[in-house]
């Protein structure tokens, strides 16, 4: 156990991607014709696509990477809480539209996503192999 936990900690991005790959594979088999219902997103097109939403999520993106580019790391923390947030609505209205019959996978991407930024919050981006 101890050791699988390493390995966790050690190789975590790739196996937060191989368990959303086997859980969007899921979601498709459960789910024939998901991709063809264009109900299922507008919903969330209709309020998330507002500049009000939209160019705030884009300046801290595009803040994001411009810091990372210059090494500005004091800056990491205020960001991520930022990005924790923007994702975790994102997940909430993705899931609630999957909850009421409108079946999606963009809640799993989601998700994971939030476990990602939860995770490099966490243990951060530095480690011993």
């Amino acid at each position: 156990m101890k050791d699988l936990v390493h390995r966790i900690r050690i190789d975590w991005q790739f196996l937060i991607v191989a368990v959303t790959t086997a859980a969007i594979g899921i979601n498709f088999l459960a789910h024939p014709g998901l991709l063809e219902d264009k109900s299922t997103y507008a919903f969330i097109m209709n309020i998330l696509d507002d500049a009000v939403f939209s160019v705030p999520i884009l300046i801290g993106g595009f803040l994001g990477v411009i810091l990372f580019a210059l090494g500005k790391r004091q800056f990491r923390t205020a960001f991520l809480v930022f990005y924790q947030f923007v994702w975790m609505v994102l997940f909430l209205a993705y899931a609630w539209r999957a909850a009421t019959g409108f079946h999606n996978s963009s809640w799993i991407m989601a998700l994971m996503i939030n476990v990602i930024i939860f995770l490099v919050a966490l243990w951060g981006d530095e480690y011993e192999r």
